[in-house]
C-alpha cells in the first residue's frame, strides 16, 4: 500500500489523542472546494510513503503517539488498507478512519472486523445536491448507509460539514440533517479559500458568522452535539 503523505505528529485530528496522520491518495468525489488537491488524483510525480515506510514511522512513533488517524483522498478505495490497519493495530495503536462515506460495503467490513476506534463521516450536502456538488455518479444513498453503520457499530464518531456560503443554507443544512437521521455530534467547518481544488474557488469567502450561526441553529434539533470550528 502506498500512502501521498504522513505527519509524525498531531494535537488535533484524533480528540483526546496525540496521533500520527496518514494520507492515502485518490479521491471518487470531485469537491471544487476541497483542500487536498494533490491527494485527490496524484500524477505520477507526486510523493509517495511506501507501506513500510510508514509502519517504521509507526513503530519509532508509538512510544509518543497513541493513536493513527487515515485520511485522504478517500481511504475506503486502498483495498490493501485492511491489512494494513491490522498491522498498525499490532503495534497497538488506536485507529481513527475519515471518509466520505461513499464505500458502506467496505466501511461495514472495518467497523465489523473492530480496526477503527474512531470515524468522521464527511457530510457533503443534503442528498439531491450530492451529484453537483461531488461530481460524482456515486449515490447519495450509499452515504446514508454508511451513517447508519457506523450508528450501529457502537464505535465513537462524528459527523462534519464544511459550510460554504452560498451552498450550504440553513434549509439545506435541515435537509441534510433530517436526511442522515440525525446522530451524536456534528461539526461545521468554515470554508476558507485558498489552494482548493478549483482555483476558481481560492477567492470565494469564507461564511460569515451569521451563516455558521443558521447552520447551526438547522441542525441542532438533530443532533445530541453540534459544535462550530
Amino acid at each position: 500500500m502506498e500512502f501521498g503523505g504522513i505527519q509524525k505528529t498531531s494535537l488535533v485530528d484524533y480528540p483526546a489523542k496525540i496521533a500520527v496522520v496518514l494520507f492515502t491518495k485518490g479521491c471518487n468525489y470531485r469537491c471544487s472546494y476541497c483542500h487536498n488537491p494533490s491527494l485527490v488524483s496524484p500524477d505520477e510525480s507526486a510523493p509517495t510513503v511506501t507501506e513500510e515506510e510508514a509502519l517504521d514511522v509507526l513503530r519509532k512513533r508509538r512510544k509518543y503517539a497513541d493513536g493513527l488517524v487515515v485520511t485522504g483522498g478517500e481511504p475506503t478505495l486502498q483495498k490493501e488498507l485492511p491489512e494494513f490497519l491490522r498491522k498498525a493495530r499490532a503495534l497497538g495503536y488506536s485507529i481513527k478512519l475519515d471518509t466520505n462515506g461513499s464505500n458502506p460495503l467496505f466501511l461495514a467490513q472495518l467497523l465489523k472486523e473492530g480496526l477503527v476506534d474512531y470515524v468522521a463521516l464527511d457530510l457533503k450536502a443534503s442528498p439531491e445536491d450530492y451529484p453537483a456538488l461531488t461530481r460524482s455518479k456515486n449515490e447519495a444513498e450509499n452515504v446514508r448507509k454508511s451513517a447508519e453503520a457506523i450508528k450501529k457499530s457502537g464505535v465513537d464518531y462524528e459527523f462534519r460539514t464544511t459550510v460554504v456560503s452560498g451552498v450550504h443554507e440553513a434549509r439545506q443544512v435541515k435537509r441534510m440533517a433530517e436526511w442522515i437521521g440525525g446522530g451524536k455530534k456534528l461539526f461545521l467547518q468554515t470554508f476558507r479559500p485558498g489552494d482548493c481544488l478549483d482555483p476558481e474557488w481560492n477567492d470565494k469567502i469564507q461564511p460569515t458568522d451569521a451563516e455558521m450561526n443558521a447552520a447551526f441553529q438547522a441542525a441542532k434539533p438533530f443532533f445530541k452535539e453540534v459544535k462550530i470550528r
